[in-house]
């Protein structure tokens, strides 16, 4: 099931769930929201929750874990967030069952430090694309505080409810081109500055919704979405041709977004080390990176030694090709003041170069 950006998301309800994971391996790891562990993990328990209640109830849910955190008694502890469309005493007699019986999907659970509270879910119905009305009607985003009354209330053009007197939100991403080899794992984020109250980000790619704030909404189980403070992160892992592409991260309701393009490149995924720890390979240097950072057209070993061995890549007609680092940058970006290139040279073409472009 797929949701477009213009669907709307109709789960108003959050089961707020505290589970304890008794034989769930606390690593710091799960504490980084950027590892692969973290993504595996919540991904993967996330996905058992969410079957635990589909494959007995009707509706439509959603589940995503929000942290892990470690007991020195009891364990591993897990913040999950169930979204359902109603409350329901099914819901809950359903997880508590599964809490009693010590098994949700494959893994163990116990009820020692179990919680569970039902809270309302901040829902639009509106599409990511578009503002909200105090009337609940639905505008296109650009109109807001244009200086015309385009909701019936005027709403798109108050103070506090259109929020025109404040600054629009700045999306800085961490990297705006990624490459990641086949079978890698895609790792998109950017901080949100001047945001304003419960301002939403919604990640899409081709018009189709892949999650909203910390919610994932897509069925593709490789895909997770997830936020810590004012940064978002979109992953996707064990990467395929069809993951190339454009994605659009999306500020709603504020006409204001950011593209992030991602290439698969043909490059095998490296091997790991049995000197570094699981799922990661040593650089020359002796230094440990994840085994997806091989590759990937950004040198990050400290001698760049990750990028050594890979198949070369051919840009295109309207792509730059940095000049140290096996990697093309759309023609565009050159000499726009951001630094695509690792080492800078698309920011240090001269003029009478930048015109044969």
């Amino acid at each position: 099931m797929a949701f477009s950006l213009f669907s709307v998301v109709s789960l108003t309800v959050i089961y707020r769930l505290t589970i304890n994971f008794p034989e769930l391996p606390y690593t710091a790891e799960l504490k980084n929201v950027e590892s692969d562990e973290y993504v595996t993990v919540s991904r993967d328990i996330a996905h058992a929750v969410q079957s635990l209640v589909v494959s007995d109830l009707d509706g439509k849910f959603t589940a995503k874990v929000t942290e892990f955190k470690y007991h020195k008694i009891i364990g591993s502890l897990v913040y999950v967030d169930l979204y359902a469309e109603k409350e329901s005493p099914l819901v809950s007699d359903v997880i508590l069952s599964a809490i009693k019986s010590g098994k949700i999907g494959n893994f163990s659970v116990s009820d020692e430090g179990f919680e569970l509270r039902v809270v309302e879910a901040s829902q639009s119905p509106c599409a990511a694309t578009e503002f909200t009305c105090l009337d609940k009607t639905c505008i296109p985003a650009d109109r807001r505080c244009d200086g015309r009354r385009d909701c019936a209330d005027g709403s798109d053009e108050h103070r506090e409810h259109g929020k025109c007197k404040h600054h629009q939100p700045i999306v800085q991403q961490t990297q705006r081109i990624v490459f990641v080899p086949k079978h890698g794992s895609i790792h998109l984020s950017a901080v949100v500055d001047h945001s304003v109250g419960d301002t939403q980000i919604a990640w899409s790619k081709n018009g189709v919704l892949l999650g909203a704030g910390a919610l994932t909404l897509t069925d593709d189980a490789r895909v997770s979405v997830y936020q810590k403070d004012r940064k978002h992160f979109l992953a996707i892992v064990n990467a395929t041709d069809s993951d190339d592409g454009t994605y659009k991260m999306i500020v709603q309701g504020m006409n204001v977004e950011a593209d992030f393009e991602v290439r698969i490149t043909s490059d095998r995924v490296a091997i790991e080390s049995d000197e570094c720890p699981s799922g990661e390979r040593a650089c020359k240097s002796g230094h440990c990176l994840p085994v997806s950072q091989f590759c990937d057209r950004r040198a990050q070993c400290p001698d760049g030694d990750d990028e050594e061995n890979c198949s070369e890549v051919e840009c295109k007609s309207n792509e730059f090709r940095c000049k140290s680092t096996n990697v093309c940058v759309p023609s565009v970006v050159v000499c726009d003041g951001w630094k695509d290139c690792h080492d800078g040279s698309d920011e240090q073409v001269k003029e009478n170069e930048k015109e044969g472009i």
